[in-house]
Protein backbone atom coordinates (compact mmCIF):
# COMPACT_ATOMS: atom_id res chain seq x y z
CA UNK A 1 0.00 0.00 0.00
CA UNK A 2 1.78 3.36 -0.70
CA UNK A 3 2.08 5.82 2.05
CA UNK A 4 0.45 9.29 1.73
CA UNK A 5 2.46 12.00 0.82
CA UNK A 6 3.82 14.29 4.14
CA UNK A 7 3.04 18.19 3.37
CA UNK A 8 6.18 19.73 3.46
CA UNK A 9 7.04 23.20 5.04
CA UNK A 10 10.34 24.97 4.26
CA UNK A 11 12.12 27.24 6.46
CA UNK A 12 13.79 30.04 4.25
CA UNK A 13 15.02 33.78 5.03
CA UNK A 14 18.82 35.06 5.51
CA UNK A 15 21.61 33.82 7.63
CA UNK A 16 21.13 34.02 11.37
CA UNK A 17 17.68 34.60 11.41
CA UNK A 18 17.23 31.81 13.44
CA UNK A 19 16.12 29.22 10.83
CA UNK A 20 17.75 26.02 12.84
CA UNK A 21 16.71 27.58 16.16
CA UNK A 22 12.78 27.10 14.95
CA UNK A 23 13.64 23.47 13.19
CA UNK A 24 15.12 22.25 16.46
CA UNK A 25 12.42 23.34 18.36
CA UNK A 26 9.63 21.98 16.19
CA UNK A 27 11.39 18.78 15.86
CA UNK A 28 11.65 18.18 19.64
CA UNK A 29 15.56 17.66 19.34
CA UNK A 30 18.86 19.30 18.44
CA UNK A 31 19.15 17.59 14.70
CA UNK A 32 20.31 21.53 12.87
CA UNK A 33 23.97 22.95 14.29
CA UNK A 34 22.57 26.61 15.78
CA UNK A 35 25.61 29.03 15.57
CA UNK A 36 26.05 32.70 15.97
CA UNK A 37 28.23 32.36 12.30
CA UNK A 38 26.03 33.45 9.74
CA UNK A 39 25.72 30.12 7.13
CA UNK A 40 26.67 27.45 9.37
CA UNK A 41 23.03 25.38 7.47
CA UNK A 42 24.56 24.76 4.02
CA UNK A 43 22.43 21.87 3.26
CA UNK A 44 18.66 20.95 3.62
CA UNK A 45 17.73 19.20 6.89
CA UNK A 46 14.30 17.04 7.21
CA UNK A 47 12.66 16.19 10.38
CA UNK A 48 9.35 14.36 10.08
CA UNK A 49 6.86 15.69 12.66
CA UNK A 50 2.84 15.62 13.79
CA UNK A 51 1.67 18.84 14.97
CA UNK A 52 -2.10 18.56 16.50
CA UNK A 53 -1.87 15.42 15.17
CA UNK A 54 -1.25 16.64 11.65
CA UNK A 55 1.59 14.81 10.00
CA UNK A 56 3.89 16.76 8.23
CA UNK A 57 7.96 17.38 7.39
CA UNK A 58 9.51 20.65 8.20
CA UNK A 59 12.83 21.32 5.92
CA UNK A 60 15.67 23.67 7.05
CA UNK A 61 17.51 25.20 4.59
CA UNK A 62 21.19 27.62 4.24
CA UNK A 63 20.44 31.11 4.51
CA UNK A 64 20.28 33.62 1.51
CA UNK A 65 23.62 35.56 1.37
CA UNK A 66 23.16 39.35 1.81
CA UNK A 67 22.50 40.96 -2.14
CA UNK A 68 26.01 42.71 -4.17
CA UNK A 69 25.67 45.28 -6.36
CA UNK A 70 25.91 42.86 -8.97
CA UNK A 71 23.83 40.29 -7.98
CA UNK A 72 20.64 41.11 -5.81
CA UNK A 73 20.44 37.30 -5.11
CA UNK A 74 23.26 35.89 -5.43
CA UNK A 75 22.68 32.69 -7.48
CA UNK A 76 24.46 30.52 -6.62
CA UNK A 77 22.83 30.75 -2.88
CA UNK A 78 19.60 31.07 -4.13
CA UNK A 79 19.75 27.71 -5.06
CA UNK A 80 21.07 26.64 -1.97
CA UNK A 81 17.22 27.00 -0.56
CA UNK A 82 15.39 26.74 -4.24
CA UNK A 83 14.60 22.47 -4.39
CA UNK A 84 13.05 22.95 -0.71
CA UNK A 85 10.84 25.70 -1.95
CA UNK A 86 9.61 23.78 -4.56
CA UNK A 87 8.51 20.69 -3.15
CA UNK A 88 7.18 22.91 0.04
CA UNK A 89 3.26 23.59 0.41
CA UNK A 90 3.98 26.32 2.66
CA UNK A 91 6.91 28.27 3.26
CA UNK A 92 7.89 30.22 6.80
CA UNK A 93 10.15 33.22 5.39
CA UNK A 94 11.90 34.38 8.78
CA UNK A 95 13.16 37.16 9.18
CA UNK A 96 15.23 39.19 11.82
CA UNK A 97 13.43 41.94 14.51
CA UNK A 98 16.57 43.18 16.09
CA UNK A 99 18.72 43.44 13.09
CA UNK A 100 15.61 44.75 11.32
CA UNK A 101 14.62 45.04 7.20
CA UNK A 102 17.46 44.17 4.73
CA UNK A 103 17.38 44.85 0.99
CA UNK A 104 17.91 40.87 0.45
CA UNK A 105 14.57 40.82 2.78
CA UNK A 106 12.54 42.91 0.20
CA UNK A 107 14.67 40.56 -2.27
CA UNK A 108 13.49 37.39 -1.13
CA UNK A 109 10.17 39.00 -0.67
CA UNK A 110 10.00 39.28 -4.63
CA UNK A 111 11.66 35.74 -5.23
CA UNK A 112 8.62 34.35 -3.43
CA UNK A 113 6.11 35.80 -4.57
CA UNK A 114 6.67 34.62 -8.34
CA UNK A 115 7.51 30.96 -6.87
CA UNK A 116 3.04 31.05 -6.72
CA UNK A 117 3.15 29.43 -3.42
CA UNK A 118 1.41 30.19 0.60
CA UNK A 119 3.81 31.77 2.54
CA UNK A 120 3.73 33.47 5.94
CA UNK A 121 6.27 36.26 7.25
CA UNK A 122 7.95 34.97 10.41
CA UNK A 123 9.42 38.33 12.68
CA UNK A 124 11.65 36.44 14.97
CA UNK A 125 13.70 37.43 18.08
CA UNK A 126 10.56 39.45 19.65
CA UNK A 127 10.60 38.12 23.18
CA UNK A 128 8.29 40.02 24.36
CA UNK A 129 5.39 42.48 24.10
CA UNK A 130 7.51 45.49 24.31
CA UNK A 131 9.72 44.82 21.27
CA UNK A 132 6.58 44.05 19.06
CA UNK A 133 7.13 47.72 17.94
CA UNK A 134 9.91 46.31 15.94
CA UNK A 135 7.63 44.91 13.67
CA UNK A 136 6.43 48.29 12.19
CA UNK A 137 9.86 48.06 9.48
CA UNK A 138 8.38 44.67 8.20
CA UNK A 139 5.01 46.19 6.73
CA UNK A 140 7.13 47.42 3.82
CA UNK A 141 7.32 44.16 2.45
CA UNK A 142 3.33 44.35 1.25
CA UNK A 143 2.12 41.88 3.67
CA UNK A 144 -0.62 42.40 6.09
CA UNK A 145 -0.49 39.79 8.67
CA UNK A 146 3.60 39.65 10.48
CA UNK A 147 3.88 36.50 13.24
CA UNK A 148 6.13 37.93 15.77
CA UNK A 149 7.75 34.67 17.24
CA UNK A 150 10.83 34.02 19.68
CA UNK A 151 12.21 30.66 17.81
CA UNK A 152 14.43 30.31 21.43
CA UNK A 153 11.71 31.01 24.29
CA UNK A 154 9.06 29.45 21.97
CA UNK A 155 6.78 32.71 21.97
CA UNK A 156 4.25 33.00 19.25
CA UNK A 157 5.24 29.45 17.80
CA UNK A 158 2.08 27.70 18.36
CA UNK A 159 -0.20 30.53 16.43
CA UNK A 160 1.98 30.10 13.44
CA UNK A 161 2.39 26.99 12.82
CA UNK A 162 -1.88 26.86 13.79
CA UNK A 163 -1.99 29.06 10.98
CA UNK A 164 0.78 27.06 8.51
CA UNK A 165 -1.59 23.72 9.09
CA UNK A 166 -4.57 25.98 8.03
CA UNK A 167 -2.70 26.72 4.56
CA UNK A 168 -1.72 23.42 4.04
CA UNK A 169 -3.75 21.71 1.09
CA UNK A 170 -6.31 18.72 1.71
CA UNK A 171 -4.98 15.08 1.63
CA UNK A 172 -7.58 14.61 -1.57
CA UNK A 173 -6.34 18.34 -3.10
CA UNK A 174 -3.09 16.96 -3.20
CA UNK A 175 -3.93 13.17 -4.29
CA UNK A 176 -6.43 15.18 -7.33
CA UNK A 177 -3.57 17.42 -8.19
CA UNK A 178 -0.95 14.18 -8.50
CA UNK A 179 -3.48 12.43 -10.61
CA UNK A 180 -3.66 15.75 -12.90
CA UNK A 181 -0.25 15.58 -13.09
CA UNK A 182 0.72 11.92 -14.45
CA UNK A 183 -2.17 12.56 -17.15
CA UNK A 184 -0.78 15.84 -18.17
CA UNK A 185 1.15 16.53 -21.15
CA UNK A 186 4.88 17.07 -19.99
CA UNK A 187 6.68 19.24 -22.34
CA UNK A 188 10.70 20.09 -20.84
CA UNK A 189 12.26 23.55 -21.48
CA UNK A 190 15.73 22.76 -22.53
CA UNK A 191 18.59 24.40 -24.14
CA UNK A 192 21.91 26.32 -23.46
CA UNK A 193 21.90 28.77 -20.69
CA UNK A 194 20.72 32.01 -21.91
CA UNK A 195 18.38 31.04 -24.61
CA UNK A 196 15.54 32.47 -23.05
CA UNK A 197 13.94 29.00 -21.50
CA UNK A 198 12.76 30.78 -18.04
CA UNK A 199 11.31 33.79 -20.45
CA UNK A 200 9.60 31.34 -22.36
CA UNK A 201 8.09 29.61 -19.21
CA UNK A 202 6.76 32.76 -18.04
CA UNK A 203 4.95 33.72 -20.98
CA UNK A 204 3.42 30.33 -21.26
CA UNK A 205 2.10 29.69 -18.12
CA UNK A 206 0.83 33.30 -18.37
CA UNK A 207 2.58 34.19 -14.79
CA UNK A 208 6.08 35.07 -13.71
CA UNK A 209 6.95 31.92 -12.07
CA UNK A 210 10.46 31.44 -12.64
CA UNK A 211 13.34 34.12 -11.97
CA UNK A 212 14.21 35.61 -15.62
CA UNK A 213 17.46 36.97 -15.51
CA UNK A 214 20.50 37.63 -18.43
CA UNK A 215 23.16 36.09 -16.42
CA UNK A 216 23.51 32.56 -17.34
CA UNK A 217 22.08 29.57 -15.20
CA UNK A 218 20.03 31.67 -12.98
CA UNK A 219 17.77 28.49 -13.05
CA UNK A 220 19.53 26.05 -10.82
CA UNK A 221 16.59 23.76 -10.66
CA UNK A 222 14.33 22.05 -12.52
CA UNK A 223 10.76 24.16 -11.75
CA UNK A 224 7.17 22.73 -13.01
CA UNK A 225 3.86 23.76 -13.37
CA UNK A 226 0.82 22.37 -13.81
CA UNK A 227 -1.96 24.42 -16.70
CA UNK A 228 -5.04 24.03 -18.26
CA UNK A 229 -4.70 25.66 -21.84
CA UNK A 230 -8.37 24.98 -23.48
CA UNK A 231 -9.66 21.22 -23.01
CA UNK A 232 -6.05 19.99 -22.07
CA UNK A 233 -3.71 19.66 -19.18
CA UNK A 234 0.33 20.47 -19.51
CA UNK A 235 2.78 20.51 -17.03
CA UNK A 236 5.26 22.84 -18.24
CA UNK A 237 9.35 21.54 -16.46
CA UNK A 238 11.97 25.10 -16.94
CA UNK A 239 15.51 23.76 -16.30
CA UNK A 240 18.74 24.81 -15.94
CA UNK A 241 20.65 25.69 -19.31
CA UNK A 242 23.14 22.79 -20.43
CA UNK A 243 26.39 23.38 -21.38
CA UNK A 244 29.21 21.70 -22.55
CA UNK A 245 31.26 19.31 -19.61
CA UNK A 246 34.24 21.29 -19.62
CA UNK A 247 32.48 24.57 -18.84
CA UNK A 248 30.86 23.20 -15.91
CA UNK A 249 33.02 24.23 -13.05
CA UNK A 250 30.88 24.20 -10.08
CA UNK A 251 29.61 21.26 -8.16
CA UNK A 252 25.95 22.65 -7.90
CA UNK A 253 25.87 23.55 -11.30
CA UNK A 254 26.67 19.89 -12.36
CA UNK A 255 23.39 18.90 -9.86
CA UNK A 256 21.44 21.67 -11.78
CA UNK A 257 22.59 19.91 -15.13
CA UNK A 258 21.85 16.49 -13.60
CA UNK A 259 18.05 17.33 -12.40
CA UNK A 260 17.75 18.83 -15.97
CA UNK A 261 18.62 15.98 -17.78
CA UNK A 262 16.59 14.02 -15.57
CA UNK A 263 13.44 16.56 -16.64
CA UNK A 264 14.23 15.39 -20.39
CA UNK A 265 14.65 11.59 -18.87
CA UNK A 266 10.59 11.99 -17.91
CA UNK A 267 8.91 14.69 -19.92
CA UNK A 268 6.67 13.73 -23.11
CA UNK A 269 8.37 16.56 -25.19
CA UNK A 270 11.67 18.40 -25.11
CA UNK A 271 11.59 21.84 -26.57
CA UNK A 272 14.76 22.73 -27.57
CA UNK A 273 15.43 26.28 -27.57
CA UNK A 274 18.01 28.03 -29.59
CA UNK A 275 18.86 31.59 -29.93
CA UNK A 276 17.97 32.84 -33.55
CA UNK A 277 21.13 35.03 -33.94
CA UNK A 278 23.46 32.50 -33.16
CA UNK A 279 21.70 29.42 -35.30
CA UNK A 280 21.80 25.83 -33.59
CA UNK A 281 25.08 24.78 -31.82
CA UNK A 282 26.98 21.98 -31.41
CA UNK A 283 25.87 21.44 -27.77
CA UNK A 284 22.29 21.95 -29.14
CA UNK A 285 22.74 19.22 -31.13
CA UNK A 286 23.82 17.12 -28.30
CA UNK A 287 21.00 17.94 -26.16
CA UNK A 288 18.33 16.83 -29.37
CA UNK A 289 20.77 13.37 -29.60
CA UNK A 290 20.15 12.87 -25.79
CA UNK A 291 16.59 13.38 -25.77
CA UNK A 292 16.27 11.27 -28.93
CA UNK A 293 18.01 8.56 -27.26
CA UNK A 294 15.43 8.54 -24.54
CA UNK A 295 12.62 8.23 -26.87
CA UNK A 296 11.11 11.64 -26.28
CA UNK A 297 9.53 14.15 -28.50
CA UNK A 298 11.59 16.84 -29.96
CA UNK A 299 10.56 19.84 -31.13
CA UNK A 300 13.43 22.72 -32.14
CA UNK A 301 12.23 26.33 -31.22
CA UNK A 302 14.52 29.15 -32.48
CA UNK A 303 13.78 32.39 -30.31
CA UNK A 304 14.45 36.08 -30.64
CA UNK A 305 13.09 35.69 -33.86
CA UNK A 306 12.51 39.48 -34.01
CA UNK A 307 16.05 40.20 -34.03
CA UNK A 308 16.17 38.50 -37.39
CA UNK A 309 14.71 39.89 -41.18
CA UNK A 310 11.25 39.68 -41.78
CA UNK A 311 11.01 38.49 -44.96
CA UNK A 312 9.89 35.04 -45.39
CA UNK A 313 11.95 33.56 -47.89
CA UNK A 314 14.94 34.72 -45.25
CA UNK A 315 12.52 32.24 -42.85
CA UNK A 316 12.52 29.53 -44.94
CA UNK A 317 16.26 29.26 -45.96
CA UNK A 318 17.04 29.72 -41.99
CA UNK A 319 14.78 26.72 -41.00
CA UNK A 320 16.45 24.77 -44.23
CA UNK A 321 19.91 25.49 -42.88
CA UNK A 322 18.89 24.39 -38.86
CA UNK A 323 17.47 20.96 -41.19
CA UNK A 324 20.37 20.46 -42.73
CA UNK A 325 22.39 19.70 -39.10
CA UNK A 326 19.92 17.81 -37.94
CA UNK A 327 20.07 15.15 -41.25
CA UNK A 328 20.12 12.47 -38.12
CA UNK A 329 16.41 13.58 -37.36
CA UNK A 330 14.81 15.18 -40.35
CA UNK A 331 11.55 14.69 -38.85
CA UNK A 332 11.93 17.12 -36.28
CA UNK A 333 9.55 20.14 -36.11
CA UNK A 334 10.94 23.03 -36.08
CA UNK A 335 9.39 26.81 -35.05
CA UNK A 336 10.17 30.09 -35.14
CA UNK A 337 9.32 32.96 -31.99
CA UNK A 338 10.21 35.72 -30.01
CA UNK A 339 9.36 35.27 -26.17
CA UNK A 340 10.21 39.11 -25.38
CA UNK A 341 7.67 40.29 -28.51
CA UNK A 342 5.13 37.54 -27.35
CA UNK A 343 5.44 36.80 -31.40
CA UNK A 344 4.75 33.37 -32.40
CA UNK A 345 4.46 31.41 -29.28
CA UNK A 346 0.92 30.57 -29.93
CA UNK A 347 1.72 28.37 -32.54
CA UNK A 348 3.53 26.48 -29.83
CA UNK A 349 0.08 24.55 -28.40
CA UNK A 350 -1.01 22.99 -31.33
CA UNK A 351 2.41 21.48 -31.77
CA UNK A 352 2.71 19.74 -28.52
CA UNK A 353 -1.14 18.78 -29.21
CA UNK A 354 0.24 17.24 -32.69
CA UNK A 355 3.25 15.49 -31.45
CA UNK A 356 1.37 14.09 -28.30
CA UNK A 357 -1.15 12.33 -30.58
CA UNK A 358 1.79 10.94 -32.55
CA UNK A 359 3.35 9.78 -29.83
CA UNK A 360 0.49 7.87 -27.99
CA UNK A 361 -1.16 6.57 -31.14
CA UNK A 362 -1.40 3.10 -31.73
CA UNK A 363 -2.03 1.60 -35.02
CA UNK A 364 -3.78 -1.42 -35.61
CA UNK A 365 -1.93 -4.55 -36.33
CA UNK A 366 -4.43 -5.43 -39.35
CA UNK A 367 -3.90 -1.83 -40.38
CA UNK A 368 0.33 -2.46 -39.67
CA UNK A 369 0.78 -5.73 -41.50
CA UNK A 370 -1.09 -4.62 -44.67
CA UNK A 371 1.33 -1.87 -44.41
CA UNK A 372 4.18 -4.55 -44.31
CA UNK A 373 2.61 -6.51 -47.66
CA UNK A 374 2.95 -3.20 -49.42
CA UNK A 375 6.25 -2.01 -48.22
CA UNK A 376 7.75 -5.84 -49.00
CA UNK A 377 6.05 -5.70 -52.58
CA UNK A 378 7.43 -2.73 -53.91
CA UNK A 379 10.97 -3.23 -52.30
CA UNK A 380 12.35 -6.63 -51.15
CA UNK A 381 15.01 -6.75 -48.32
CA UNK A 382 18.45 -8.27 -49.55
CA UNK A 383 19.81 -11.99 -49.05
CA UNK A 384 21.59 -13.07 -46.22
CA UNK A 385 24.30 -16.01 -47.20
CA UNK A 386 22.44 -16.37 -50.47
CA UNK A 387 18.89 -17.15 -48.76
CA UNK A 388 15.89 -14.38 -48.60
CA UNK A 389 15.38 -12.70 -45.61
CA UNK A 390 11.30 -12.78 -44.91
CA UNK A 391 9.35 -10.61 -42.65
CA UNK A 392 6.49 -12.93 -41.65
CA UNK A 393 4.49 -9.85 -39.56
CA UNK A 394 4.99 -6.94 -37.26
CA UNK A 395 3.05 -5.86 -33.92
CA UNK A 396 3.23 -2.51 -32.41
CA UNK A 397 4.28 -3.53 -28.36
CA UNK A 398 4.82 0.28 -27.16
CA UNK A 399 4.10 3.97 -27.21
CA UNK A 400 5.99 6.48 -25.54
CA UNK A 401 7.78 6.08 -28.36
CA UNK A 402 6.25 4.05 -30.84
CA UNK A 403 7.84 0.88 -30.58
CA UNK A 404 7.58 -2.33 -33.37
CA UNK A 405 8.50 -5.38 -33.19
CA UNK A 406 9.26 -7.13 -37.00
CA UNK A 407 9.81 -11.11 -37.40
CA UNK A 408 11.63 -12.10 -39.31
CA UNK A 409 13.94 -15.31 -40.32
CA UNK A 410 17.41 -13.71 -39.97
CA UNK A 411 17.20 -10.08 -37.36
CA UNK A 412 20.84 -9.82 -37.67
CA UNK A 413 20.81 -9.37 -41.12
CA UNK A 414 18.77 -6.80 -42.13
CA UNK A 415 20.42 -3.34 -43.04
CA UNK A 416 20.62 -0.04 -42.02
CA UNK A 417 19.65 1.53 -45.09
CA UNK A 418 16.23 -0.94 -45.20
CA UNK A 419 15.39 -0.46 -41.38
CA UNK A 420 15.26 3.39 -42.20
CA UNK A 421 13.35 2.35 -45.45
CA UNK A 422 10.36 0.40 -42.62
CA UNK A 423 10.82 3.72 -40.21
CA UNK A 424 10.53 6.42 -43.79
CA UNK A 425 7.06 4.19 -44.25
CA UNK A 426 5.80 4.00 -40.81
CA UNK A 427 5.96 7.40 -40.54
CA UNK A 428 3.18 7.87 -42.88
CA UNK A 429 0.70 5.92 -40.40
CA UNK A 430 0.44 8.66 -38.39
CA UNK A 431 3.99 9.31 -37.00
CA UNK A 432 5.59 12.21 -39.19
CA UNK A 433 7.10 13.74 -36.55
CA UNK A 434 8.06 12.17 -33.15
CA UNK A 435 10.94 9.21 -32.04
CA UNK A 436 10.34 5.31 -33.57
CA UNK A 437 11.91 2.11 -32.60
CA UNK A 438 11.95 -0.54 -34.43
CA UNK A 439 13.13 -4.49 -32.61
CA UNK A 440 14.14 -7.39 -35.08
CA UNK A 441 13.00 -10.68 -33.51
CA UNK A 442 13.43 -14.29 -34.96
CA UNK A 443 10.21 -16.13 -35.50
CA UNK A 444 9.92 -19.55 -37.26
CA UNK A 445 7.82 -19.41 -40.34
CA UNK A 446 4.28 -21.26 -39.22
Amino acid sequence: MATKKRPVIALVGRPNVGKSTLFNRLAHRAKAIVDNIPGVTRDRLYADIDWEGRPITIVDTGGFAPPDEETPILPQVVAQCQKAMQEADVIIFMTDARSGLMPVDKELMRYLRQLQKPFLVAVNKIDSEKQEELLYDFYALGIEKLWPISAIHGHGIYELMSEVVNLIPTEEALETEEKVAAKAIKVALVGRPNVGKSFLFNQLIGDERSVVSDIPGTTRDTIDTLLQFKDKTYLFMDTAGLRRKSRIKFRLEKFSVRRALRAIENTDIALVIIEAPEGITDQDLKIIGYTLEHGKCVLVGVNKWDLMPTSAKFETEYIEAVRSRLKFAPFIPIITFSALKKEGIEKLFPLFDTLFQEYVFRVSTGRLNRFLEDILAKYQPPFYRNRPVKFYYAAQVKVKPPTFVFFTNYPQAVPENYKRYLMKGLRQLGFRHVPIRLIFRSRTKR
